[in-house]
């Protein structure tokens, strides 16, 4: 047997609290709606479309790309002149790297009273100019 009685369910108030939501929810659509045509549209909407030309893009950008960095690599494995005026030369770079081994490159020293670590990494202040300059 089941212990459903036909009182149980009030069906008056079930209607009462469903028409009471769809009421609330029909009201806040219409206040948006009179809202925005009130204020007009959100204040980051584009006035009109955008009109300009499209992107040029390469249909195959695969050539160039292996071009460039054939480049590179020709610019890595070659000598050259980086400023004839300066004095500075391209060397390759397994001839670089030979040279650096062989002179034995000193590692840097940390500093004996470095920046506190929370300063690591942050830009110094800019210090105003002494007196007498």
């Amino acid at each position: 047997m089941s212990d459903y009685t036909s009182g149980d369910l009030n069906l008056r108030a079930l209607g009462w609290g469903a028409a009471i939501i769809v009421g609330g929810i029909a009201s806040a659509l219409l206040a948006a709606a009179l809202m925005l045509r009130a204020k007009g549209p959100a204040a980051n909407t584009p006035p009109r479309p955008f009109q300009g030309p499209p992107p040029l893009l390469q249909p195959a950008p695969q050539p160039d790309r292996a071009a460039y960095f054939a480049e590179k690599r020709r610019l890595l494995d070659s000598y050259g002149w980086v400023d004839r005026q300066a004095g500075i030369v391209r060397i390759p770079l397994d001839d670089a790297m030979k040279l650096l081994a062989a002179r034995g490159v000193a590692t840097p020293q940390p500093a004996a009273h470095g920046p506190a670590p929370a300063t690591l990494g942050r830009t110094p202040p800019v210090l105003a100019p002494r007196e007498g300059r």
